[in-house]
């Protein structure tokens, strides 16, 4: 049995020019407007605040959790183990506070 010679399949490189080519042109009412950067520094900068508020609200749940355990808790152990988590949950509370002051200082000096 004698085998086929297979020819090996070759990727062609498609060029940006040929890919702009093939997208369909639309009319210019239908074309989106384009969002000044203004608009997208604001949108960024709103959901970095949300963002770093929700962070806060969470690590707040979070060290009052930890403080009501300790508080409730009877043995060494667990004693120990909330007391620690109540202060790391205070520092990333107390970290988040100042990235949060920062971005209201950035944007109110932009305005």
């Amino acid at each position: 049995m004698v085998k086929k010679k297979v020819k090996k399949k070759t990727i062609r490189k498609v060029s940006k020019k040929v890919i702009k080519s093939k997208v369909k042109k639309t009319k210019s009412r239908s074309v989106p407007k384009k969002i000044s950067k203004s608009r997208r520094v604001i949108r960024r900068k709103s959901n970095k605040l949300r963002v770093v508020l929700k962070n806060i609200v969470f690590f707040a749940i979070l060290f009052i959790l930890s403080v009501v355990l300790y508080f409730a808790s009877s043995k060494e152990l667990f004693l120990g183990l909330f007391y620690m988590l109540a202060i790391l949950f205070g520092f990333i509370i107390i970290a988040l506070l100042i990235v949060l002051f920062i971005f209201l200082i950035l944007r109110s000096s932009r305005k």
